[in-house]
């Protein structure tokens, strides 16, 4: 991908701005003034990013991740951030006119000022979204930045038992969260991080091509390894899982499967409570 940019009066991290391209991951990146119009940075990790006056007029990012992120005064006209998720981020001024925002994630967004005219809105979450007073810009980050989140004194507990009710909950829900209703609620109430933009992004593949799981056999058959430490964790287990897609309401043979795993899941703080971040399968 080929991209161009003007350099601003602080211009854009080029090694950033590289590492985004190049592997469209760049959580805490310094991007200010960096011109992407018309990229494509589906599904990219722009977690905690520097983007403010950041040009993705017409840009395609379609499921990323902009959580934490500060978009003051961006302009995303006409961009496509379908089920992007947005919460916790900055949005002063950002200008979002003709984009589409449907089943959008905002929740405690900083809104103040942002232009949405023609915006498509449609199933976004804008729980908590507000506008927040004016406060000194913070300088660029250093390198790395250590994310602010609850002491351990201050996240909530979790045990192994608790930590294994709720990778329960997550395989007990995705019968309603890839299969109608597609239920969101339950994705936010479970998921943040990369799963989440996953799992949304999933849940979007599936409607638009009239598909849909559905589940057998989901069971938890023993539990290898837990460790948590201040407001993360991670759980090593076992799990059998039967599930089926069916599209068109045909079953699709090579997207079925009856199996037994070794996963890690790993678990986050977020807003007072345990939620899985992402999973990995073990060798």
């Amino acid at each position: 991908m080929s991209v161009c940019w003007v350099l601003p009066a602080r211009a854009v991290d080029p090694e950033d701005l590289r590492q985004l391209l190049d592997t469209q991951r760049c959580q805490g990146c310094d991007l200010r003034g960096a011109n992407l119009e018309g990229v494509n940075l589906r599904s990219a990790d722009l977690t905690e990013a520097q983007l403010q006056g950041a040009n993705l007029r017409n840009a395609d990012l379609k499921y990323s991740n902009f959580r934490g992120a500060n978009l003051t005064n961006a302009v995303m006209i006409a961009a496509d951030l379908e089920a992007v998720n947005l919460s916790d981020a900055i949005l002063r001024n950002a200008d979002v006119r003709g984009a589409n925002l449907t089943d959008a994630v905002l929740t405690r967004a900083n809104t103040c000022g942002w232009r949405r005219d023609g915006a498509r809105l449609e199933g976004a979450n804008l729980q908590d979204a507000r506008c927040v007073p004016d406060r000194p810009e913070p300088q660029p980050r250093p390198r790395p930045t250590p994310e602010t989140r609850p002491t351990e004194e201050t996240a909530p507990p979790l045990s192994q038992s608790d930590a294994v009710k709720l990778i329960e909950r997550w395989y007990a829900a995705k019968e309603k969260i890839f299969a109608p209703p597609f239920n969101r609620e339950s994705v936010l109430e479970l998921t943040t991080g990369v799963l989440l933009t996953d799992a949304l992004q999933a849940m979007n593949w599936l409607r638009e091509n009239n598909a849909f799981y559905k589940y057998g056999i989901r069971r938890v058959e023993s539990v290898d390894r837990f460790v948590r430490e201040g407001f993360k964790g991670t759980l090593e287990l076992t799990v059998t899982e039967e599930y089926s897609l069916y599209e068109n309401n045909r079953i699709n043979p090579d997207r079925s499967r009856f199996e037994t795993k070794d996963l890690r899941y790993f678990l986050e703080v977020v807003d007072g409570r345990w939620k899985i971040a992402d999973y990995e399968e073990i060798d």
